[in-house]
């Protein structure tokens, strides 16, 4: 197996198909530097991605191996390279399954013992339930947002989010409670948690939905933060009477200003 030959005939498949290489990219779920170095000749794809890639390409993946149209293969051969191929897709899927498995058993087992250690330490230490009541309420909710990342096979951040979403306002009245019935924490932390989660659902369907350069998006992404700050600092002034903005919110929205400048011209360049 030639590498040179590869990355030509790699190239010349996807010309021939009329794709980007971001294109290609998107269809077998990888980035398109992955097919840039292909075609540059530095460096394979992976075998688990060989059949998807060859098919895409309207080839056998003995051809795409071998770099170029074979007349002569047998279809015994093709057969063969074919079932390799498959039985390494499965090989692969089965290995991201169980790790997949052993992180979420994982994750959950951690949180147990969390929650675990936190009762019985306040307990040896209190006598009773005192601050432990925050981990107990905590663990919980961060486990309900993280899980659906290891749970779904597609649609994880969807699902995180709208984990998020629903269990946050329970989540503060539960800290609430805890915490004897403060004039804040519902007051403040609803409207600035509905606030920050609105923020992170636009920033998900900005990525989701826009087909645009990943800099650029990121840029505006950083962008937005900053009137979503204003917005924050707003519901914070009202409740405990403090200025809008200081010294601090200044330099942190100059920062801000810098970064967002900075991916968007790292966008501009890429897209040159």
């Amino acid at each position: 197996m030639s590498n040179g030959n590869m990355a030509n005939f790699i190239y010349e498949l996807r010309k021939s198909k009329n794709m980007t290489q971001k294109q290609l990219a998107e269809k077998l779920n990888i980035t398109d530097k992955a097919v840039s170095k292909w075609e540059r000749g530095l460096g394979y794809p992976d075998v688990s991605i060989i059949s998807s890639l060859a098919d895409i390409l309207g080839v056998t993946a003995n051809e795409l191996l071998n770099g170029k149209r074979s007349v002569a293969a047998s279809v015994e051969e093709n057969t063969i390279i074919e079932s390799t191929m498959q039985n390494a897709d499965k090989v692969t899927a089965t290995n991201k399954k169980s790790l997949t498995l052993m992180a979420k058993y994982g994750f959950t087992i951690a949180c147990l013992l969390g929650i675990f250690i936190s009762m019985i330490c306040d307990i040896a230490i209190s006598g009773t339930f005192t601050w432990s009541l925050y981990p107990i309420t905590a663990i919980p909710y961060a486990w309900l947002i993280i899980i659906p990342l290891f749970h779904f096979k597609r649609y994880k951040v969807f699902m995180s989010l709208l984990s998020l979403s629903i269990f946050i306002i329970p989540f503060l009245v539960i800290l609430d409670k805890i915490l004897g019935g403060t004039k804040l924490m519902l007051p403040l932390g609803v409207p600035v948690a509905l606030v920050a989660i609105s923020y992170m659902w636009g920033i998900f369907l900005l990525f989701s939905i826009t087909k645009a350069n990943k800099w650029h998006m990121a840029s505006i992404s950083v962008l937005l933060v900053i009137p979503i700050s204003f917005l924050i600092n707003n519901i914070i002034a009202k409740n405990l009477n403090e200025p809008i903005i200081d010294t601090w919110d200044i330099l942190s929205l100059g920062v801000l200003g810098i970064i967002t400048i900075i991916l968007f011209l790292k966008g501009k360049k890429q897209a040159v």
